[in-house]
């Protein structure tokens, strides 16, 4: 999660305070000049690319729900050391499994949503705040119940202790307490098979397992980057976007098609043997009937010969 140094990370609302996101409003003026090219946002690449990836794969794949990125999130404290306080947290990703939201929020006030905390909350890590993604805001996260808090490096952006491949997961317990998964090894390299040793199943929890992907693009210097996926929670594949799943619909269209056009040219084929047989049996016929007529014209000359021979019968 990137934020100026001097944003809070995870702070007390005070009760006079409008409820919005503060990105915008600690900003600095926008002097953007269209003839001098833009600095772009602040966080790198690879956490950009990952935070848009994540909301994609979350927002295609489970519609019925709610995927938020980059938002402040605001509750109401009912444990811990800020018990009955307003809460601001920042997240990259929340998933809400079950929340209807139509419309596009400036950030996520939980009052408006009958106190309702995400099913899952992710932050990719970055060099400013990684420090605080692995300690205070996990504490933030249990003391308001989330049932799974997830942190994942792209690249090497932390210490050594904390250096990719590398995913932790903090899923609440029954006591309230979080227990903590981790993988440190590959689960799939882009275009390759699943490992199905490297994965966290959190399916009791959530729609899907985790488990991480090293892609084939580096960052600067030819450091390796890795991603964050999602995983179908019974078959061992790995979630697709939105673009990902209208290619594999036209596939599938495509092999229904040529499904559709094999059983037709053999049903056309069944059909063309099928009138060769009506047409050989209606040969066998005429030829059936040619012989019919002409031993029905000998019988008649044989009868006839015997009349003028020996007269009518009697």
């Amino acid at each position: 999660m990137t934020q100026k140094k001097s944003d809070p990370i995870s702070h007390l609302v005070d009760e006079s305070e409008e409820w919005k996101s503060t990105r915008i409003e600690n900003a600095p003026p926008d002097l953007y000049d269209p003839s001098q090219p833009r600095l772009g946002r602040r966080e790198s690449e690879p956490h950009a690319a990952e935070v848009t990836y994540l909301r994609d794969v979350l927002s295609t794949n489970f519609p019925e729900g709610r995927a938020l990125w980059d938002l402040h999130h605001y509750f109401i404290a009912s444990k811990g050391v800020f018990k009955g306080k307003k809460i601001d947290l920042q997240l990259d990703i929340s998933f809400f499994n079950e929340l209807t939201i139509s419309f596009a929020i400036p950030s996520y006030d939980a009052t408006m949503h009958e106190g309702k905390v995400p099913d899952i909350g992710i932050n990719v890590l970055s060099k400013s705040t990684w420090r605080a993604d692995i300690s205070e805001k996990i504490e933030t996260c249990k003391d308001l119940s989330i049932p799974v808090y997830v942190v994942f490096s792209p690249y090497l952006v932390t210490s050594k202790r904390y250096a990719p491949p590398f995913l932790r997961a903090y899923i609440l317990q029954e006591d309230g307490s979080y227990k903590q998964e981790e993988l440190r090894a590959i689960t799939i390299e882009e275009g390759g098979a699943i490992d199905e040793t490297q994965v966290l199943d959190l399916s009791d929890k959530l729609p899907f397992r985790l488990g991480l992907m090293r892609l084939k693009q580096q960052f600067l210097g030819g450091k390796p980057l890795f991603r964050l996926i999602l995983i179908d929670p019974l078959e061992m594949k790995v979630l697709p976007t939105r673009r990902e799943k209208e290619v594999e619909e036209v596939k599938k269209e495509a092999e229904r098609a040529k499904k559709g056009a094999e059983e037709a040219k053999k049903g056309a084929e069944e059909a063309k043997k099928e009138a060769e047989r009506a047409k050989k049996e209606a040969e066998r016929a005429k030829k059936e009937a040619e012989r019919a007529k002409k031993e029905a014209e000998e019988v008649k000359k044989e009868l006839q010969e015997y009349r003028n021979k020996f007269g009518e019968l009697r």
